[in-house]
């Protein structure tokens, strides 16, 4: 895929505020309890969690009664079903944000209806004639991915799906190479997010906005927060630093032969970007000099879980573009 940006010279990229709220709700959520029982009892217990990490009990786990949805999915699961992902007519303010993440038959299962739980499109500088939908999906991920010798370029379309009920898409705005900060940015709103035709709300950078719902505080490099899964299955971070106390940084950097311009946002102004994938090349020697940490992926061992993941990250290409986990993308599929 592509190579990733050595200036946002003037680009605000701490957290900014919102300027409207816009109506969103949550959808309903199972927690588990875990509870050691006896061997005999063990091969019969699975565990549910709503937080965006999924937990597993070594021994056995209780569940409190799944919702509706959670129910309806274990089925899909057990029959081998995957139907394709569409949008249903609940959009704009009427769209149910969901999001849930919980291990099952050993697997990371999430679920999205990808509406976010935050104000969205309610600041861009320009308008967006697309809005959000709910579209109803799920997918099953390894739980603990490891890092492939080789990554595969993300596509268009959904790479990963976030804490907030929203998804990620990659750098690109079109198939050509285009870039969708320079091309799409002022039709983000402050969370670094729009709907692409269809209601498919997406980030194309760190969730910016200071009302993040649950990605409030990926900003903060100290947090170094979890905002989501790739489709891989590897989390992805926020704003992170490294054990020795450096924030992460992308290794790609402009060609000397690039085009660049300068983009207005709701989040700020970032000035010298690239247009194309083709303005931007991945940097081997400043990564092996220590001058940026990241693989082309945007990932890197986690400093405190010792576990490879990606990083959001300031410049170029902002969110993972390669898929690293040793599994490779998994599929996403029908949650309706």
């Amino acid at each position: 895929n592509c190579k990733v940006v050595d200036g946002l010279s003037s680009v605000n990229l701490g957290a900014t505020s919102q300027s409207t709220t816009a109506a969103t709700s949550t959808g309903a959520a199972a927690t588990s309890t875990a509870a050691a029982t006896t061997a005999a009892a063990a091969a019969t217990s699975t565990a549910s969690a709503t937080t965006a990490a999924a937990t597993t009990s070594a021994a056995a786990a209780t569940s409190a009664a799944d919702d509706a949805i959670t129910t309806r999915v274990k089925g899909y699961i057990d029959a081998g079903t995957c139907s394709s992902v569409s949008a249903n007519t609940n959009c704009g303010s009427g769209a149910t944000s969901y999001y849930k993440s919980f291990t099952y038959n050993g697997k990371n299962v999430i679920i999205s209806s990808q509406v976010p739980d935050h104000p969205a499109e309610n600041d861009p500088l320009v308008s967006n004639p697309n809005t959000r939908c709910e579209r109803w999906q799920y997918v099953v991920l390894p739980t603990d991915p490891t890092k492939a010798s080789t990554g595969v370029a993300t596509r268009l379309g959904t790479t990963g799906l976030a804490v907030t009920g929203g998804a990620f898409f990659n750098d690109l705005s079109s198939p050509s190479g285009d870039l969708a900060l320079f091309n799409e940015g002022a039709s983000l709103d402050s969370c670094l997010g729009h709907s692409a035709p269809g209601g498919a709300y997406h980030y194309h950078a760190n969730i910016n906005c200071t009302n993040a719902g649950a990605a409030s505080g990926s900003t903060n490099p100290d947090t170094c927060l979890l905002i989501g899964y790739m489709m891989d299955g590897v989390p992805m971070y926020g704003f992170c630093k490294d054990s020795s106390g450096v924030q992460f940084k992308s290794c790609y950097k402009l060609t000397a032969t690039a085009s660049t311009g300068t983009v207005e946002t709701s989040s700020g102004t970032y000035s010298n970007i690239g247009r194309t994938q083709s303005d931007y090349e991945y940097d081997s020697a400043a990564f092996t000099a220590g001058s940026c940490q990241l693989d082309e992926g945007n990932g890197a061992i986690h400093p405190t879980t010792g576990k490879y993941s990606y990083f959001a990250t300031v410049d170029y290409p902002y969110v993972p573009i390669f898929y690293y986990g040793n599994e490779g993308k998994k599929t996403e599929c029908s949650a309706a």
